[in-house]
């Protein structure tokens, strides 16, 4: 099977070369380090107590708490910060930050052995689920309703609907459980679909940036060749290898905005009805627009392709503007429109989302200092200082339209507009609610590679892979 780069870990270089703190600073690809000693610049303490009617910060003063990160913008930010939050709680913290392979690697074995090495972690929304079916990972709910451990100005309520909803699970609901049932994990950074598009390709070209799948073909197959700064360029490209992956890429916005499904309501496997068979056909014709190794390609090759000039148009994580914005590493830099999903054949938009979160480990023998390093890092305060240390996007509302966003983004054109609709009314997770889903994703993932690559008809390939599926949901 494909082992493709993970973006967090690319964007986390991204990270660094703007300055993050260097995770292991001496080369080592691991860290395990007390906050104090973790070589991250000090910042400006907080106040003991939030304004919130003199919460007590300092309840678990003295306790130490061990984290196990995945190397990313995120976690090199609430690394920079953490003696900011030993000043405010007295709490000594202790982490592991790996490549997010080894990340998971470590995790998983940490949990499901209930050793209760890491009292918190990062988590996403394929694993999170692989965590709750066992009663691994500590539901939230509790904490958050208990005035003694969470500020009265956390305000939960400001993180956006669809950020929280990914990481709610009724466990008992199966597949169909997503979005109800115990909080598991507090979102802190996000990325959601977004169409980029060449403006001045469309300029000279004369044509508008399409708002439709029917449009988008229309223009890519027209641009497809079209020579701009002595270069021929490809009309389209996106991720294309066979791991899951490509289906929370781009993929996701145009299934989802055709109406279809991956399961039935009474929970059976869907990708063979006529909407899906109808979207797979059309991925299959934009990306016969790509380059000819699209088939290999992970959101890196399709992004470094994009940043290369190489591409008119390509659909992924909207962030990945502060790499095309960069002059110093992208051929783009403010030549990139960041348009919405584009619409199915009814007008539906939708995409999909991904969201990098914080949980607990029920084994943590250190839940509520555990909690209060949760309620930290996912405040307000610490969310709007980590925007300008590359934790985009915000999960809070608050923080969409603040000064420190807003001056972050001045230079990337629409994007602040676009990335912030896309999250409130088209960004969702919408694929079945399985802790089996990596397993599942790949497996469909194989057929949409086979379909692009032309070595089976969509019918054929959803069909095969449409009955593996089945049979990996029946354990067989």
């Amino acid at each position: 099977m494909d082992k493709p780069i993970s973006r967090r870990r690319f964007l986390s270089g991204l990270a660094l070369s703007g300055g993050s703190v260097l995770l292991a600073a001496c080369g080592s690809p691991t860290v395990s380090s007390p906050a104090a000693e973790s070589g991250a610049p000090a910042a400006p303490a907080m106040p003991a107590a939030s304004s919130s009617g003199g919460f007590d910060w300092m309840q678990e003063n003295g306790k130490t708490i061990s984290l196990a990160f995945a190397k990313h913008p995120m976690s090199d930010t609430l690394i920079q910060l953490l003696p900011e939050f030993k000043s405010q709680t007295g709490i000594t913290v202790n982490y592991e930050a790996y490549p997010e392979e080894e990340f998971f690697q470590k995790l998983l074995v940490d949990l499901s052995t209930r050793q209760g090495t890491y009292d918190a972690f990062m988590c996403g929304p394929v694993n999170y689920k692989q965590y709750a079916a066992p009663g691994w990972i500590e539901p939230l709910d509790g904490y958050l309703s208990d005035p003694k451990l969470t500020a009265s100005d956390y305000d939960l309520d400001d993180f956006y609907p669809a950020a929280l909803g990914v990481n709610r699970w009724d466990k008992e609901k199966g597949l169909t459980g997503l979005g109800q049932g115990p909080l598991y994990a507090i979102p802190v950074n996000e990325e959601g679909y977004s169409l980029f598009s060449r403006k001045d390709v469309l300029e000279k070209a004369g044509i508008k940036p399409p708002e439709s799948f029917a449009e988008l073909l229309e223009a890519a197959t027209k641009l497809n060749g079209f020579e701009m700064d002595g270069k021929k360029l490809n009309g389209f490209v996106a991720r294309g290898n066979k791991t899951f992956p490509t289906l929370t890429g781009g993929f996701s916005s145009l299934f989802w905005g055709y109406g279809a499904s991956d399961l039935t309501a009474d929970g059976k496997v869907d990708i063979t009805s006529a909407k899906s068979i109808e979207a797979h056909k059309m991925w299959g014709e934009l990306m016969s627009l790509a380059p000819q190794a699209v088939g290999s390609y992970t959101w890196y090759e399709a992004m470094n392709d994009f940043a290369a000039g190489n591409a008119v148009f390509f659909i992924d994580a909207n962030h990945m503007a502060e790499f095309f914005e960069d002059p110093t590493k992208s051929a783009v830099a403010g030549k990139v429109n960041y348009g919405l999903p584009p619409a199915g054949p009814d007008g539906t938009r939708a995409c999909g989302i991904w969201l990098w979160s914080l949980g607990m480990s029920s084994a943590s023998q250190n839940k509520n200092a555990a909690w209060l390093f949760l309620q930290w890092a996912s405040s307000k305060a610490v969310l709007e200082k980590a925007i300008p240390l590359h934790n985009i996007n915000p999960t809070r509302q608050s923080l969409a339209n603040s000064p420190t966003m807003k001056e972050y983004t001045a230079s990337w054109g629409n994007y602040n507009d676009t990335w912030q609709t896309i999250l409130a009314d088209h960004a969702k997770w919408r694929y079945m609610a399985s802790p089996k889903f990596p397993e599942i994703g790949d497996r469909w993932a194989l057929g949409v590679q086979q379909i692009i690559l032309k070595e089976s008809s969509a019918e054929d390939a959803l069909a095969a892979a449409a009955s593996d599926i089945e049979a990996i949901l029946a354990g067989v």
